[in-house]
């Protein structure tokens, strides 16, 4: 293992200044991306399994938040996706009653007109979480791997 010495903190100073372009909004960005295309396509693999229509594992992908720079990987809802009831296949749902929402109003299902329908329930067929459990280490890894590449880099160029 390698060590590093400082005299003073005019070399440390320098590194960190050095990094503050080299880890800049952009930099992050691309490396979070990077490292969750593992898990953006283990969980399109599992929700294929249970997704019977494929928008929701159409809708799975990378959702950016720039006011914290940060990025989510999950189902996306509007703007082309469509995966508005992904939290429905990953969690299930109890057997209830679908009510005509006016009073003495009808649904149409079946071919039929009714007042209510008796859903059966969906049992959960998780494919977020699972995909996470199997892949969150190897993200975890390459975001470190990435930064650490930088960081070395930065003090190589201070350190000639």
């Amino acid at each position: 293992m390698a060590s590093i010495s400082f005299q003073g903190f005019g070399e440390l100073d320098a590194v960190m200044a050095g990094l503050g372009d080299k880890l800049g909004t952009q930099t992050i960005d691309k490396i979070l991306r990077k490292a969750a295309q593992p898990l953006v396509k283990r969980a399109k693999e599992l929700s294929s399994n249970a997704d019977v229509t494929g928008d929701v594992t159409k809708s799975i992908g990378i959702i950016a938040n720039r006011k914290v720079n940060s990025i989510t990987v999950g189902p996306r809802r509007g703007g082309g996706y469509k995966g508005y009831v992904a939290h429905i296949l990953e969690y299930g749902a109890a057997p209830h009653t679908i009510r005509a929402k006016a009073a003495g109003g009808l649904l149409h299902f079946a071919g039929t007109f009714t007042q209510e329908v008796q859903h059966p329930g969906i049992a959960a067929q998780p494919f977020m979480r699972p995909a996470f459990d199997e892949t969150g280490g190897a993200v975890v890894d390459s975001i470190k791997a990435q930064c650490k590449e930088i960081i070395d880099s930065g003090f190589k160029s201070v350190f000639k």
